[in-house]
């Protein structure tokens, strides 16, 4: 058979049960294990639509509780955020070695940084995407 109807589902935990909210149907229905949301969906969708189950393909989303998905959107912003400020110590870093580097020579570059001739030779050969 082909599929027929397309519709999108959030599941998420309340108690012992997933809550299964068809927002298109405005319907609900549970279940009490997380492997059983998707069958759940699909035989709700299919009576209230008067389609056979293999006719109807529905895209549950799983949402986490409220608190959690605050505190992930916060580390993914974090990340982001940490990201760019390696990126732009990485990028005066190499700044800071190459002003340094017509003045004087590795080994002294490298005594006043505190890091190896290796580093400064490192940070001299880096393009700016690279490090």
């Amino acid at each position: 058979m082909t599929i027929k109807r397309e519709l999108e589902a959030v599941a998420h935990k309340e108690g012992k049960w997933w809550l299964i909210h068809i927002h298109e149907l405005d319907q609900v229905t549970q279940a009490s294990r997380a492997k059983d949301i998707q069958d759940m969906a699909t035989d709700l969708a299919a009576v209230v639509l008067d389609l056979d189950p293999d006719e109807v393909k529905v895209n549950v989303t799983l949402r986490a509780p409220d608190e959690a998905m605050k505190r992930w959107t916060q580390a993914r912003v974090d990340i982001e955020k940490a990201q760019e400020l390696s990126a732009k110590g990485a990028a005066e870093s190499r700044a800071v070695v190459a002003e340094l580097s017509e003045h004087f020579t590795i080994t002294e570059v490298a005594r006043m940084l505190g890091i190896s001739t290796q580093r400064v030779s490192q940070l001299k050969a880096k393009k700016p995407a690279e490090a």
